[in-house]
């Protein structure tokens, strides 16, 4: 024990998960508990040690979860045991809490299951709102005698009991001593091999190479069983199964396999030693035995994975063909080489980086979740066939949908002037990570291609001269924003529709919302082309505005405060719309008529309709000037709920309890805790699931008050009294 124990403290001590105990007399042994906790999510995910150490939730009030893993739509909940004589136990009574707290996950009532929750509730709400989520259990228990059969029986039979519509939720895992030895002394499950090579060479320098041939007999042996999957797991990507390129391997090795080995790539291996296996004859060409140990593929999977299907269709075809092999050994590379090979062996092929994305798990997962929540297809692969428009949409126009919603706008600027710079891992993992939801994914393709189908009619129309000529704006300038900032447009609409909450508008107030977005483009062309002459000039490249990261932001940031603070959206469309002749004399009476209705069909778009009572609330707060610009509001709880979960959470930091007015219909309060503009309803709708994992349609303008005490609903109220005795 004493070798585990030096383990864990070397790893885990650095990150003070156990300052929050750090006084009582059993601070060591829960450092050791909750340690293991942090060692078993190593094991269970690619986090580093700091990172794991952040998953603990160990603590006062935690129902038995120790710590807690989201990745994507799979929930890893993980229970952990230290025992100085390693037989620590696992009884009854532990069963009952680690049911407990999955229940209370399960039921969203994140708040039974401790404070240290708070930082996942985000993460869990979005993972148990996903198709076919995923649960793991894992019990780290530092025993040598595992889980009693009684104990493991009572837990599986409570665990299905927690959800009788979906009883294979959970899946159960156990990591026992033997286990916890293996990690914390860097073993790990490895593949060992042992090959013939045939027509050998090798080189030494500067790293051992060797290569020559094998029989596709034996490369179907590697992949058999469990090996397979460990053997490739290095691999930047996964066979790709009944694609075009296997299906021509396959036909290959079928209808030629003597010619196998001249018309196959081969297969490159890394290993962590290789050397020899037996005596080696004094035949140069002669073949040679080499043991390998920890051997991976790391190019060529498929053509491994073709050799494993036809072998098992096929045997005699196998036996006849030869494959070329590459053996490279890291025993003396420096630590990161094998990962550099591995990288270069799949992009120095005709491989673009979106086919390396194209297997990430979160592609498969989205693929199913458009099927299976939409009906939906979601084409992932190069070469398959693409939807049509109503049927669905690839992964390449999710990436730009999912960059011109992200908030920073030089995502959309890249998205427009370099596609391939959404595919670097890094860009990558920020507008597909944490998974999004194939419903939002649609969405966002929506609103894209409702914003381009807009901004093509402006580029295509005929006479555009005449239509573009309003106050100095030429057709040229309207054309090079028709052709280079639909993917900024989009980015803009986005965050000043009031549609940031993707999944909580129901499919006719997102109608509405797609309804909106031709008034609105052809405002925000007009605006863009004024922000761009203003920072650039009127001969400045459009394309270079709206496309280099830097120039985009502050385009953006301009045309986004200009549509909505009203500084100048609203203005200019009622002066189009009510003083249509101050610009007849110079553009044209048809211009103007056009462009009229244009405007005219945003301002309706701004009137607020028959909708929720915050909206009413608003906008007779706004139009009658009740409350004064810069006016500081704060959260008065409304529920009994929020009354026993928000103070403290808000208490941590004041500035979550206040919001800063401003005069806006559709977003009038700037939250202090962020900076960000928001409507009452959705502040306090991201406020209430932050803070509780609560995320319910309220009504956000009973629960933010003025300095004197009057709730938002309260204020337009009272007005609408004091105006009606008024006007009586």
């Amino acid at each position: 024990m004493a070798n585990l124990r030096r383990k864990l403290i070397e790893r885990f001590r650095p990150f003070g998960i156990t300052e929050d105990v750090a006084h009582r007399p059993d601070e060591e042994q829960m450092f050791l508990s909750r340690a293991v906790a942090a060692l078993a999510v190593t094991l269970e995910t690619e986090r580093t040690d700091e990172q794991a150490a952040q998953t603990i939730t160990d603590g006062r009030g935690d129902e038995g979860i120790d710590a807690i893993v989201v990745e994507g739509r799979e929930i890893i909940v993980v229970q952990s045991k230290w025992n100085d004589r390693g037989n620590a136990g696992f009884g009854h009574a532990d069963v009952a809490a680690v049911v407990d707290g999955l229940h209370y996950l399960f039921n969203r009532d994140f708040e039974r299951l401790g404070p240290k929750m708070a930082p996942h509730v985000a993460d869990l709400t979005r993972a148990l709102a996903a198709s076919r989520p995923k649960v793991t259990l894992v019990l780290a228990l530092v025993t040598r005698n595992g889980l009693h059969p009684n104990t493991r029986k009572r837990l599986e039979e409570k665990i299905r009991a927690l959800h009788p519509r979906n009883p294979d939720l959970v899946s159960l895992e156990i990591i026992d001593l033997p286990a916890l030895y293996q990690a914390v002394l860097g073993t790990r499950r490895r593949v060992d091999l042992d090959i013939e090579l045939g027509s050998p060479g090798k080189t030494d320098k500067p790293f051992p190479l060797y290569y020559g041939t094998v029989p596709a007999s034996t490369v179907a042996d590697w992949y058999a069983g469990e090996n397979g999957d460990v053997l490739t797991a290095r691999n930047v990507r996964d066979a790709l199964g009944e694609s075009e390129v296997n299906a021509t391997i396959q036909d290959s090795l079928i209808h030629r396999p003597e010619h196998f080995l001249y018309f196959n790539g081969g297969i490159t291996l890394v290993c962590d030693e290789a050397g020899p296996k037996g005596v080696d004859p004094p035949d140069r060409w002669a073949s040679i035995g080499l043991h390998l140990e920890g051997a991976s593929v790391i190019n060529g999977a498929q053509t491994g994975d073709a050799i494993r299907a036809v072998m098992e269709s096929h045997p005699d075809c196998v036996a006849q063909a030869q494959v070329m092999v590459r053996i490279i050994s890291l025993k003396d590379c420096p630590d990161d080489f094998g990962d550099r090979i591995t990288i270069a062996a799949n992009t120095q092929n005709p491989i673009e980086a979106r086919d390396l994305r194209s297997v990430e798990p979160e592609q498969a997962d989205l693929r199913e979740d458009f099927q299976l929540a939409l009906n939906l297809t979601y084409a992932v692969k190069r070469g398959e066939v693409v939807p049509d428009r109503e049927q669905g949409c690839t992964m390449e126009e999710a990436a730009l949908a999912l960059a011109a919603v992200h908030p920073d706008p030089a995502f959309a600027a890249e998205a427009k002037r370099n596609p391939s710079w959404l595919w670097e891992r890094a860009h990558y993992r920020e507008i597909f990570g944490p998974m999004p939801t194939a419903f939002r994914v649609w969405r966002c393709v929506g609103l894209l291609r409702a914003v381009r189908d807009e901004v093509g009619k402006l580029g295509m129309l005929g006479d555009l001269a005449e239509r573009a000529k309003l106050v100095g704006v030429s057709s040229a300038r309207v054309a090079q924003v028709a052709e280079h900032a639909d993917i900024l447009l989009t980015h803009v609409l986005f965050h000043t529709m009031e549609i940031g909450d993707l999944e909580a508008l129901d499919g006719e107030a997102w109608s509405d919302r797609l309804a909106q977005v031709p008034g609105r483009v052809n405002l925000a062309v007009l605006l863009m082309i004024d922000v761009i002459n203003a920072a650039y000039g009127r001969t400045s490249q459009v394309a270079k505005a709206v496309t280099l990261p830097e120039r985009a932001s502050g385009v953006a940031g301009r045309l986004t405060a200009l549509l909505v603070a009203g500084e100048a959206s609203e203005a200019a469309a009622e002066a189009l719309v009510e003083e249509p002749h101050a610009v007849v004399a110079e553009t044209g009476g048809a211009t103007l008529a056009d462009l009229a209705l244009t405007a005219e069909s945003f301002v309706r778009t701004r009137q607020p309709t028959s909708g929720t009572r915050s909206t009413r609330a608003v906008t007779v707060i706004v139009e009658q000037g009740l409350i004064s610009e810069g006016t500081l509001l704060e959260l008065r709880p409304d529920t009994e709920a929020d009354r026993k979960n928000l103070p403290r959470w808000i208490q941590e930091d004041p500035r979550r309890g206040r919001a800063v007015w401003r005069n806006s219909k559709s977003r009038p309060l700037v939250w202090e805790a962020d900076g960000q503009a928001y409507s009452p309803s959705s502040l306090v709708r991201r406020i209430r699931l932050e803070a509780m994992g609560n995320d319910q349609q309220v009504q956000g303008t009973k629960y933010w008050v003025d300095p004197g005490g009057r709730s938002l609903v309260q204020i337009a109220e009272d007005w609408a009294v004091t105006g009606e005795d008024a006007e009586e």
